[in-house]
């Protein structure tokens, strides 16, 4: 994996940082999340991170439509006020590259001196199994090697921890229908890794995402307030098009 920085004079040091990127699931929930972030935090582009597992893509700025700026399929974002970067991945991965491309982001992850990360994803709503995941709260979490305490933070505003389920064989696991590669990145990291889930169907999915910027909000205090108003970002003017013409009717 190869990280280009925006400015080649560009020195910083990532240590103690945690790093927030979605995990390309089911209605993009985790990549909306992402945006709404970028877009509503004091944020600076820091480079692009370039690998072969990612499929190649460029496009105008999403976030200001004044800007010359061009994006890629995975551009890096720091955050002023905060020990924060943040990973937009606007492609999906090629299968036979991804687990080398996981390997390496996790290096990378450690030579930067990242200290967490918290991926943003969702599984699909249809695959839902036993009744508290049918009713109530839409969110979940899971966690590997994540301190104690900030598991208890989880819990403490609301969030369970996804449920398992038991096959035909009796073993237990962790079923992720539609997740991406949160599973695999978990069990290839070995780093604090924290993933914040919401069950959805596809469709416009610009809601859930607010949600689970929410749900990261009130774990990690990200605005300090209780109720935030999250600004739409400017790209999602278009999402679904123009409205349909009168001369149609």
């Amino acid at each position: 994996m190869i990280f280009i920085p925006h400015d080649k004079k560009l020195d910083r040091s990532l240590t103690g940082y945690t790093l927030i990127m979605p995990s390309v699931s089911v209605g993009n929930v985790g990549q909306l999340a992402v945006d709404i972030l970028i877009t509503n935090l004091s944020t600076e582009k820091i480079g692009l991170i370039h690998h072969p597992a990612i499929y190649p893509l460029v496009g105008g700025d999403p976030y200001d439509p004044n800007s010359n700026d061009v994006v890629t399929s995975a551009d890096l974002h720091l955050v002023h006020e905060l020990p924060l970067v943040i990973m937009q991945i606007r492609a999906p991965l090629i299968k036979g590259e991804r687990p080398k491309f996981l390997s390496e982001l996790s290096a990378w992850c450690k030579s930067a001196g990242i200290q967490d990360i918290v991926l943003l994803a969702s599984c699909n709503a249809y695959e839902r199994w036993e009744n508290n995941q049918l009713t109530g709260s839409q969110l979940r979490y899971l966690t590997s090697k994540v301190p104690q305490n900030d598991v208890e933070l989880l819990k403490s505003v609301g969030a369970s921890e996804l449920e398992e389920r038991v096959d035909e064989f009796g073993n237990k696991h962790r079923f992720l229908s539609g997740a991406g590669f949160v599973k695999q990145f978990m069990e290839t990291c070995d780093l604090p890794v924290a993933a914040l889930f919401k069950f959805v169907d596809e469709g416009d999915n610009t809601h859930d995402a607010f949600v689970l910027v929410n749900f990261l909000n009130a774990w990690k205090k990200l605005l300090q307030t209780a109720d935030p108003s999250w600004k739409a970002p400017f790209s999602w003017r278009n999402m679904f098009g123009g409205a349909a013409p009168n001369s149609i009717y």
